[in-house]
């Protein structure tokens, strides 16, 4: 029996329509619940509900897919706090005392931040992690550290998935959405002398490699097969949208101001911490992943055009 933590969210809905198919028996827990799934395989439940441990419990659930984190950009930080971190130690803590076997933490490479600059920390396989004021990458950094001890202390095996930005099929919300309006307009983006790779990962990808990360130990980094950069992957967006790529240029102090501003606003819907991070390299190698999670479907191309045409 697994437990998927989340399973109302944009991933873990598509979770749970796979193990259904897959004929894998689980139980899915969110603060809401996913109207598409059989009542029996929902509950409404917070993370740091107390009583999640007697659900563990009755049902004899051996494997957590544990995904439920806070997205919103404008939730405060306590708020958020309170979910993300005292929400994982809770569930780290039930399972642990339950005795079960394999935990799959679902974190993100936003971790990494920028690797050019001093101030940083190192995981336990040697990563540099430096995520500044991203309170979302903080944040996973933090729990991830909460399984990692909880691991240690109750023996479970436990794989860490450090995403790519996720992306679905005609875009949604996230770096999604931007490409996607970039195909319908061409603009996009760029920071003065700045043109990184970013590392993108098809929803179907991810679904895959959380199934088969289950029961391994580890951080892996989930991307696509390859990597395009920035300026790359919106300029592709924009020819498939039948547009010609106008990249706005623009220093990156100037560029957080105005967004901060205009999301502050309700005028732009991208937080400015999206732009900031367009000008960190945060891809790793995926070799590892490869080897133990099995090779990604999706090209980046792939991705961008299931994000124009889906």
């Amino acid at each position: 029996m697994i437990l998927v933590t989340g399973s109302a969210g944009h991933i873990g809905k598509r979770l749970s329509e796979r193990l259904i198919n897959d004929g894998i028996d689980f139980i899915g827990i969110d603060y809401m619940c996913n109207p598409e799934l059989p009542l029996y395989k929902c509950r409404k439940m917070d993370v740091r509900d107390r009583s999640i441990f007697d659900l563990i419990k009755e049902n004899k659930v051996s494997s957590v897919i544990h995904m439920a984190f806070s997205t919103k950009p404008k939730m405060d930080a306590k708020t958020r706090y309170d979910i993300d971190i005292n929400g994982s130690k809770n569930i780290a803590a039930c399972a642990g005392k339950n005795g079960v076997k394999n935990i799959v933490f679902i974190s993100s490479c936003r971790v990494y931040g920028n690797s050019a600059e001093k101030g940083g920390i190192y995981d336990k396989e040697g990563n540099y992690l430096n995520p500044g004021d991203d309170l979302y990458a903080n944040d996973k950094i933090k729990a991830e550290n909460i399984f990692i001890e909880a691991a240690a202390k109750y023996g479970f095996r436990l794989a860490i998935l450090r995403l790519g930005a996720v992306c679905l099929p005609g875009g949604r919300e996230g770096i999604g959405g931007m490409i996607k309006n970039t195909s319908e307009n061409g603009r996009f983006i760029r920071l003065s002398g700045k043109n990184p790779p970013i590392p993108l990962v098809h929803i179907n990808d991810v679904i895959n490699a959380s199934m088969n990360a289950v029961g391994k130990e580890g951080i892996f980094d989930v991307y696509a097969k390859d990597k395009m950069t920035l300026s790359e992957i919106f300029s592709e967006a924009a020819m498939l949208g039948g547009r010609k790529p106008f990249p706005i240029t623009l220093p990156e102090k100037p560029a957080v101001a105005i967004l901060w501003l205009l999301w502050k606003l309700g005028i732009s819907p991208i937080p400015p911490l999206f732009v900031k991070m367009l000008g960190y390299d945060i891809t790793r190698d995926i070799k590892k992943t490869v080897n133990v999670l099995g090779k990604p479907a999706y090209t980046v191309r792939q991705i961008i055009d299931d994000i124009v045409n889906g």
